[in-house]
């Protein structure tokens, strides 16, 4: 991204964007795209009679949620997204509808009535076939296939039919029944070719169903595109307004700017005076994106008279296809294979040298670890998804004289207990596996820093500093683990990624805002009492609240029992003055003058530890990220906060003496003495993980590269989209066994 940036400050009026763009932080882009999302419900309000129709379409088949998930998942695949709508998104996509073989003005009553007459049974047949099960008295057919047949025999609108059929003749899992099962074998002599004739009509009502569902998705998927492509335009029109670029900006304008005809040619060979080698590092993380920008850099390295002939240039590229696991971020494990394929083809066509070479010693782990990770996935099913080798795997040491250890602990199940009369108990009780792991842990750690244990290898004694806690999501275990170490005075540091808006302290701010902006809202009031900021006693609140004349509001309350209280009318004083600066003061400004100059964030500090200086810190550069892109206002910042507010990442201080609780994502590259590896034990994926806009590789007939399916409900379920979430399983049942490598 560095380079591309560099790139782009070289040559910006080749790429079309502003010569001094400045970078988009992760805060001013949620910024953005709230404020692209309130500017297209505007455009809807306003009478966009397209937009109207999309979004009317998309509320009804998926509702708040699914228009909610739909959003999201459109700003993180804004990129591929942006270039399927503009390779097949004319004549109302049109191309969509032509890929999936639907003819122009197709219907769905058109689809749905191409299964009448139903083959097999004509209404004739039917008859005979009603009569023959009453005879024989075949009870499946009496009770399950033919109440719903009659009705669809009945049935003159198409959809209606084409349901009632479905109900008729296939099994609640939507499969033919097995002829020889349902119907009896007094019925099937009377009519001998019924299991042929209902083979023939379950077919026909299984295929026609299939293809309207696909029909519907590709329908429901004209309406999202319809948003995606208006909120994109939307974000793309604000960020340029400010001349600004993301960090997905970076890649493609890049690879844009390296592949236009006019001006590309002209920017490798300037590109080319200055680069002699090529380095990347964790090649199999790097995107299909990245990797067209490397090959296209390359491209003079062995095209023969490149602008230095005498230079010996190279590329070098490391990685380890096994501990590919960020496909989350376009990384695809197959691009390094394809692009070591690629590059020995064009080295070995200059008659230069390659190598490719293989590298199994390890200069990190000790033997006792590689082993185990070796012994782990001996098995070929666990080491599927793992390599494209087919050997074993085979570790080497380097460090063979080191001590290792490892240690695996059974598992844990869910206990039976009775269920406590308190229904004030929390739900993460004692008895919760992932709150006895924690506690496992915790008392583990403890009692190797109580008794002095000393690090085999060092010669020194174990500190909180020295232990790592991994887990593959952050999930109850995390926080029960937290809390188990700081009850035993062990620092921990805190989780490693968060919420912004849901963090305690930012939460006692935004409460603080809210009270604020409408000073009648008692319970933000409340919440502003308790907190740190004022640290009120819950004695004096329910004096306050719960004490106070139906009607009378709490601030008032407050403001008469300041009289008898010089602490309390210091608080009200204080809450006047934040009421007066916030009327006029920008956000940013309020807010940091509170934090620093009215004490607010040394109170944070003191009650909730220094994990709340990095919050508090994200939360200021927040409020200053509003000032610059967002609408203006307490009340807008707010509510833009809690819609849209970012997720964190906080750098683990490894000279801080506390044990570090991460994923596995966040800690790949650091080490320690002591690693537990945690798992909450639930399976890998859910249909709750599978992409809400289904990525599919087209036929190229009507457009290059990926398209996308929006999967809105379980009604629109279809073979197509049936395949793609298997495939999507697979792979990230892969992903899963490659992060337990990792």
């Amino acid at each position: 991204h560095a380079f591309c940036e560099s790139v782009l400050h070289r040559f910006p009026l080749e790429a079309n964007i502003p010569a001094h763009f400045e970078m988009l932080d992760p805060q001013m882009e949620a910024s953005l795209f709230a404020a692209a999302r309130r500017d297209m419900i505007s455009g809807t309000a306003a009478g966009d009679a397209g937009l109207a129709e999309a979004f009317a379409a998309i509320l009804e088949r998926g509702g708040e949620h699914g228009l909610d998930a739909l959003l999201a998942e459109i700003v993180r695949k804004r990129d591929g997204l942006r270039a399927f709508i503009s390779a097949a998104g004319g004549d109302s996509f049109r191309a969509l509808f032509d890929e999936f073989r639907f003819r122009a003005g197709q219907t769905a009553e058109g689809l749905a009535a191409s299964v009448w007459p139903l083959p097999g049974f004509l209404p004739d047949y039917f008859v005979t076939f009603a009569r023959a099960a009453e005879a024989a008295d075949a009870r499946i057919v009496l009770n399950n296939l033919l109440p719903y047949a009659h009705l669809a025999f009945a049935e003159n609108d198409p959809v209606r039919r084409l349901q009632l059929l479905a109900k008729a003749f296939l099994r609640a899992d939507g499969e033919p029944y097995e002829p020889a099962k349902t119907f009896k074998k007094a019925l099937l002599d009377r009519l001998p070719d019924l299991a042929e004739r209902y083979l023939s009509a379950a077919d026909a009502i299984l295929e026609i169903s299939d293809r309207l569902a696909l029909f519907r998705m590709v329908e429901g998927t004209r309406a999202a595109l319809t948003i995606a492509d208006w909120l994109i335009a939307r974000y793309e029109h604000l960020k340029r307004a400010r001349g600004f670029l993301d960090f997905n900006d970076l890649i493609t304008r890049t690879v844009n700017l390296l592949a236009r005809p006019d001006a590309g040619p002209w920017v490798q060979y300037k590109l080319d005076q200055g680069i002699d080698h090529i380095l990347l590092d964790e090649a199999q993380d790097t995107s299909p994106d990245q990797w067209e920008v490397v090959k296209r850099l390359a491209e003079e390295f062995f095209a023969g008279l490149g602008a230095r002939d005498t230079v010996h240039r190279t590329v070098f590229a490391v990685g380890d296809e096994k501990q590919s696991i960020y496909s989350f971020q376009g990384a695809a494990p197959d691009s390094f294979a394809d692009s070591r394929l690629l590059f020995a083809g064009k080295v070995r066509d200059a008659n230069a040298a390659f190598a490719d070479l293989k590298l199994t010693w390890s200069f990190r782990s000790t033997d006792d670890v590689l082993a185990a990770v070796d012994r782990v996935f001996a098995d070929p099913v666990v080491r599927r998804g793992i390599s494209h080798d087919p050997d074993p795997l085979n570790h080497k040491a380097i460090r063979t004289d080191a001590p290792g250890y490892v240690e695996v602990w059974p598992s844990i199940g869910a206990d039976v207990v009775d269920e406590p009369d308190d229904w004030t108990q929390a739900v993460d009780h004692a008895h919760a596996p992932a709150v006895r792991v924690a506690e496992n842990v915790a008392a583990t750690i403890a009692g190797w820093i109580g008794a002095g244990e000393i690090i085999e290898g060092r010669g020194k004694k174990l500190r909180p500093g020295d232990v790592l806690v991994l887990v593959r999501k952050r999930d109850r275990f995390v926080h029960a683990l937290t809390r188990a170490l700081k009850r035993r005075d062990i620092p921990v540091a805190g989780a490693d990624r968060l919420s912004l808006p849901g963090h305690i302290a930012v939460k006692d701010l935004i409460a603080l805002g809210h009270f604020l902006v409408q000073p009648e809202d008692d319970l933000s009031l409340a919440a502003v009492l308790r907190s740190p900021i004022f640290d009120v006693s819950e004695e004096t609140l329910f004096a306050l609240a719960g004490e106070r004349p139906s009607g009378l509001s709490l601030i008032a309350s407050l403001r008469q029992h300041a009289g008898e209280s010089a602490a309390l009318a210091a608080i009200a004083a204080q809450l006047d003055t934040w009421s007066d600066e916030a009327a006029f003061k920008p956000v940013f400004e309020f807010y940091a003058g509170a934090l620093a100059r009215d004490g607010l964030r040394k109170k944070m500090i003191a009650r909730l530890g220094p994990e709340a200086g990095d919050i508090l810190d994200e939360f200021l550069s927040f409020c200053l990220a509003e000032e610059r892109t967002g609408l203006p206002g307490l009340e807008s910042f707010l509510s833009t906060l809690e819609n849209a507010g970012p997720e964190i990442k906080r750098e683990m201080d490894q000279t801080r003496d506390e044990v570090r609780v991460m994923t596995v994502h966040a800690a790949k590259g650091l080490e320690a003495p002591v690693v537990f590896l945690v798992d909450g034990g639930s399976a890998p994926f859910s249909d709750q993980h599978l992409p809400r806009l289904m990525p599919f590789e087209g036929s190229g007939d009507h457009w290059d590269g990926k398209g996308y399916l929006w999967r809105s409900a379980s009604d629109v379920a279809n073979g197509f989209s049936r395949a793609a979430s298997v495939r999507a399983r697979e792979l990230a049942d892969d992903e899963y066994r490659r992060l337990l490598y990792v």
